[in-house]
């Protein structure tokens, strides 16, 4: 369906405990400052944007990382899912 509400959820797991899980909405029909809001079925959605808020420094490893989207605040309408690994390759000191 055409994107006129979206929330995101990131989760990031290092060596299998939870480390981050953030919350957002994009979209919710007003006054939305993305550009996916408002696309139609079938447009590829490219999108960059920050994670407000405090920084997270990531030790050295791999993080397995989860981002969803959902057209509702309930959670229950998945509209996309990617899950892929992060490697931090040095130390942030």
């Amino acid at each position: 369906s055409d994107i006129t509400f979206l929330k995101i959820v990131f989760h990031v797991w290092y060596d299998g405990a939870k480390v981050l899980h953030w919350k957002q909405v994009l979209c919710s029909g007003t006054d939305d400052e993305y550009s996916v809001c408002d696309m139609l079925k079938g447009e590829t959605l490219v999108e960059e944007f920050d994670i407000k808020g405090s920084r997270t420094s990531f030790p050295k490893g791999n993080y397995n990382i989860i981002v969803q989207g959902f057209s509702d605040d309930s959670e229950n309408n998945m509209i996309i899912c990617l899950n892929f690994t992060m490697i931090v390759k040095e130390d942030v000191f």
